[in-house]
């Protein structure tokens, strides 16, 4: 049965909004956790926010051996030990922003066990208060994310900034976005139908 009455209640106001497409300046690490998600895989969490509140999350997953794609003449095996390698870069890049990269060491059997070194290691202690800047761009579905490879995050102490927006390889443009442009600058001849 459907209904619609005084108990169906509507959100009218965004709680949140998310860290805009660009070089972001005075951004912090607001949090990191071991997360489980809704089929019951863990993740590594990372929680940002800028100076207007907005927020961006960013996620590191284990590398599952059936989901990946070799490139041509690599094997299975070898394409995991790939992306296991970019994720350790990323983590290792952020985490190197509030740890001394020689103390930063970390190690686990299994993706839970790693999880759990980097969260005790990054304790809010280390990274409460310190203004970053962040390179945001779109993920392949159009979200706002980090980029899968460094640079994307440094202190916002360094001048001049390492951050660069590269447009060859940094998604700047949603796709939806470029079919609409397409769309909108098409005219009648140009129509198959």
């Amino acid at each position: 049965m459907y209904k619609i009455d005084q108990s169906t209640q509507v959100q009218e106001v965004a709680l949140k909004s998310t860290i805009p497409v660009g070089i972001n300046d005075n951004c912090e690490l607001v949090s990191v956790g071991r997360y489980t998600a809704s089929n019951g895989s863990d993740y590594l969490g990372f929680l940002f926010k800028d100076a207007n509140g907005s927020e961006l999350k960013h996620m590191e997953w284990d590398v599952d051996p059936a989901r990946v794609t070799p490139k041509p003449g690599e094997s299975v095996d070898e394409c995991v030990t790939r992306r296991i390698n970019q994720m350790l870069v990323r983590i290792k890049h952020i985490a190197t922003k509030f740890i001394p990269e020689n103390q930063f060491v970390v190690q686990g059997n299994n993706f839970g066990e790693l999880v759990d070194s980097i969260v005790r290691l990054l304790a809010p202690n280390t990274f409460t208060g310190k203004k970053l800047r962040l390179k945001v761009v779109y993920s392949y579905n159009d979200y706002c994310s980090l980029p899968n490879f460094a640079p994307f995050v440094e202190d916002m102490a360094k001048d001049p900034s390492g951050l660069k927006i590269n447009p060859k390889y940094d998604k700047m443009e949603k796709s939806t976005a470029a079919v609409e442009a397409q769309v909108n600058s098409t005219d009648e001849a140009d129509l198959p139908f």
